[in-house]
């Protein structure tokens, strides 16, 4: 690399059998045609000025960014690894015409952004309207049922008929005590889920061995504690079936924690280095504890309305106003959780390319101008993916034999069945979020260009791996229960009554289940979204994450090849995309 002349590094010949029109071929064309044209032009020696670099396979001219990067790996110092970063170019060269561009400011969506401030100003006045009625400052205004403190035998001798059915369908709320308990039990929660972040934070690449196995201890504890305040109960039920499952699952998934551990690792990683992003969470987790509460005042004084003769509807309109009143309570949640994970993955995708971190523009866009993107998903995303779990089973196998005119019926029934929730998966999936986090398109262009970049990839089934959402899920699940455990010992404690509906260890286990559950659930949103964040990256970018992470890029590429051999490697028909030249990472 002193003065003289200059020899371009060879480049690879290109095997038979690729068609001149894929895209290896044609960056092959390119490179050797810049290969040529190198050599004419400096085809003698150069006595004076900076020695010229060797050819490489990449679009981007000399002087681009890249530059610094290849010029100290590819400078044919003993020990470089040319091939390897080659192989990362052509990776992003693969991936370069379906990445996402940054979007510039628009609102998109606007449609369900305005139906969303509709039905939330809805549930505002109904709840100003109905909820009062629901409502006694006191227990003593709660009536006779409250007092039932086993609630075994009630619930027993309501079935069984030796106490009639009240002729008063009214449900009433003594709602200082429910305010006092589920504001205790969410700053309870709180704490737990922070402590469990900040645990995963420092035990990242050990987090899902020692999470699973906590897991089993504190479902372990749930259960133990329910026997000891309530064993006729079903709080030590849930405690034993929680155990039940927990260990199940950690056999069935135990091979493939190395590969969730590389992602979580750098993940949490890029979480630490933005803390901003907890603060978030915590803003949101109290948002959403607001709302469950109201929601709950609402639902019940509306109930009263309609069971009691002041909202006079029918039968089938009573159950439809009950389902919307749910809906809307999924979807006010869901839009929290998900500003929350569009404002991760943003911040996320600037510390992947080491930029300014971008947490104050992504939440201001997650927030007005992605605002009804977020809105259109939260609404449908969880509702497909449910179809789509459904419907996956009913995929039809062309090789079984049965009464051929039912069986070709049936076949047609099922294929078309499984395309339309196909259609609708490729706009409508849980991956949306992070493409609308880091360039900011609408929810259908970001859905289809997320899908097209695993696909290209050939990590379609990779990214449905559901391990560490599912053992987040197991967390928050435990959480819920200790919440719920800490609600009965706080009833127990206090022996305040809450509802006219009696049974204080059903209500009370219920009120901290359920707000341990909606706190952690918004908390973790952090990780996962993280998590969706960094693999969205990789998948296009790998030549950055190396360049700016090193460690943690070669922790991932020997997890990822450890526990899917070829994900790494493009064009190779074990994982997908069609015939090509393997090109590893």
């Amino acid at each position: 690399r002193g003065g003289g002349n200059a020899v371009p590094m060879p480049l690879p010949p290109l095997p038979q059998g690729i068609h001149p029109s894929h895209p290896y071929a044609i960056q092959h064309a390119q490179a050797r045609a810049r290969a040529d044209s190198y050599g004419s032009q400096h085809s003698g020696p150069r006595n004076n000025g900076p020695s010229p670099r060797g050819v490489y396979m990449g679009e981007e001219p000399f002087g681009s960014e890249s530059d610094p990067f290849l010029q100290s790996t590819m400078g044919g110092k003993k020990g470089s690894r040319p091939k390897t970063h080659m192989r990362q170019n052509s990776v992003n060269l693969y991936m370069k015409p379906i990445k996402g561009e940054r979007q510039p400011r628009s609102c998109k969506d606007v449609l369900y952004a305005i139906l969303f401030v509709l039905q939330m100003a809805a549930v505002l006045v109904v709840g100003l309207k109905f909820g009062p009625e629901a409502l006694v400052e006191t227990e003593a205004e709660l009536g006779p049922s409250e007092g039932m403190a086993d609630d075994d035998v009630a619930l027993e001798s309501v079935i069984d008929g030796s106490v009639g059915a009240p002729q008063d369908a009214k449900v009433v709320l003594a709602y200082w005590n429910i305010m006092k308990m589920a504001c205790t039990c969410g700053a309870f929660a709180m704490i737990i889920s922070a402590m469990a972040l900040a645990f995963m934070m420092a035990m990242s690449r050990r987090l899902v061995y020692v999470a699973l196995v906590l897991s089993i201890g504190v479902s372990f504890a749930w259960g133990t504690i329910g026997i000891g305040i309530s064993p006729n109960s079903f709080v030590p039920v849930s405690g034993i079936i929680a155990l039940m499952l927990t260990v199940g699952y950690m056999f069935v998934v135990w091979d493939r924690i190395p590969f969730a551990s590389a992602n979580l690792t750098t993940a949490l990683t890029g979480v630490r280095d933005n803390l901003g992003l907890v603060g978030v969470a915590f803003f949101f987790q109290f948002l959403a504890l607001v709302a469950s509460i109201y929601y709950s005042f609402t639902f019940v004084g509306l109930h009263d309305a309609m069971y009691n003769g002041h909202l006079m509807i029918s039968d089938n309109m009573k159950v439809a106003v009950d389902v919307l009143l749910f809906v809307s309570y999924y979807w006010t949640y869901q839009v929290l959780r998900h500003i929350v994970m569009v404002t991760v993955a943003g911040t996320i995708g600037s510390w992947w390319f080491k930029q300014d971190s971008a947490l104050n523009e992504t939440f201001f866009r997650a927030t007005v101008c992605n605002f009804g993107s977020i809105c259109y998903g939260s609404l449908y995303v969880g509702v497909v993916q449910f179809l789509r779990q459904i419907t996956e089973g009913m995929r039809p196998h062309h090789d079984e034999s049965s009464l051929m005119c039912l069986y070709e019926f049936t076949l047609y029934f099922q294929e078309r069945l499984v395309t339309i929730v196909d259609n609708l998966a490729d706009s409508f999936t849980p991956w949306a979020f992070t493409y609308i986090g880091l360039y900011h398109y609408s929810l259908g262009d970001s859905g289809h260009k997320v899908n097209e970049l695993f696909d290209r990839r050939g990590w379609s089934r990779i990214v449905t791996d559901d391990l560490i959402p599912s053992v987040l899920t197991m967390v928050s699940l435990v959480i819920g229960g200790l919440s719920g455990s800490f609600a009965v010992i706080l009833q127990a404690l206090d022996g305040q009554g809450l509802t006219s509906f009696g049974h204080p260890v059903a209500t009370s286990f219920a009120i901290g289940f359920l707000v341990g559950i909606v706190l952690s659930t918004v908390l973790f949103s952090i990780i996962e979204s993280s998590v969706q964040g960094v693999i969205v990256c990789f998948a296009g970018s790998p030549v950055e994450f190396q360049r700016n992470h090193p460690e943690l890029s070669h922790e991932m590429r020997h997890a990822w090849k450890e526990v899917w051999p070829g994900s790494l490697d493009i064009g190779t028909p074990t994982i997908g995309v069609g015939v090509g030249v393997p090109m590893g990472m």
